[in-house]
């Protein structure tokens, strides 16, 4: 617990500022932690039989983070939106190329897959929390309500999980998460969306639907990451990503729940509030 303590000490200030400057600094902090959160999947899933291409794959997340950051203001309506979809599309056929190569054919396909996957469940991802910090002119505020929305989200499920819960969520994947905790989360979810409202006045125009819609995209989607997270370690059987924050596991341990709640709170924003 006191390890616990003394990083999150350490670490929160450190990720809240890089959050407040933006731009460069922003880019540096989350495509580190993105990278390393990607080997740390290829970690877990490679085994004598699988074997991810992280050469190719580690190089081709970071191009894709890349042009999230090179991106022009309104990516989604620019030429640039094709970018990420090249390199995707060049990534797949180095994959091909690079098992051509490889001594173990017999699960090539297998192979490929967990490649692909961790291009789309880390950078590809990940790519959303540098869009969604640059939505002018409250990404900041944004993405504030996404992290906190998340640990609160966690806080709760957890608390009345262990108090109040017995029928288990998903047994299998991790046995200690409940129903009732699950539910509680997604309150906690959409109640925190209207607190993170009222403490920013220059946002208080997103109505009582967005906040809603914006809560229990935070509630779900922050839980359904986190189950992906434990699958995953659950096939490599493993406690932890790694070790990158001691006391709290690896840095995919850290993002688990923020990668596909970030996209979805990036394009509901996008399309229905700007």
């Amino acid at each position: 617990m006191k390890q616990r303590l003394i990083t999150a000490a350490v670490a929160i200030p450190v990720i809240l500022t890089f959050i407040w400057v933006g731009t460069l600094p922003f880019f540096i902090i989350v495509s580190a932690v993105l990278m390393i959160a990607q080997y740390e999947f290829y970690s877990i899933v490679g085994t004598s039989q699988l074997s991810p291409q992280k050469a190719i794959c580690l190089p081709a997340g970071f191009l894709i983070l890349a042009a999230a950051y090179l991106r022009s203001p309104d990516m989604l309506m620019s030429t640039q939106k094709g970018i990420p979809a090249f390199v995707l599309t060049l990534s797949l056929g180095l994959l091909i190329i690079g098992h051509l190569f490889s001594k173990n054919i017999r699960y090539f396909i297998e192979s490929m897959g967990v490649s692909l996957m961790g291009i789309f469940m880390i950078p590809w991802l990940g790519s959303y929390f540098i869009l969604l910090r640059d939505i002018a002119p409250y990404g900041k505020e944004y993405f504030y309500m996404l992290i906190v929305g998340v640990w609160v989200v966690d806080t709760a499920a957890y608390a009345a999980g262990t108090k109040y819960g017995i029928k288990k969520l998903a047994k299998t994947i991790s046995p200690k998460k409940t129903v009732i905790g699950a539910i509680a989360g997604v309150i906690a979810g959409v109640a925190f969306a209207f607190l993170w409202n009222a403490a920013y006045a220059e946002i208080k125009f997103l109505n009582y639907i967005d906040l809603i819609v914006m809560g229990l995209i935070v509630g779900i989607a922050g839980q359904i990451g986190d189950l992906a997270e434990s699958m995953v370690k659950r096939a490599g059987l493993v406690k932890d990503s790694g070790n990158m924050f001691p006391g709290h596991g690896g840095a995919y341990d850290r993002i688990d729940s923020l990668l596909p709640a970030a996209a979805l709170l990036y394009y509901y924003i996008v399309i229905f509030v700007r």
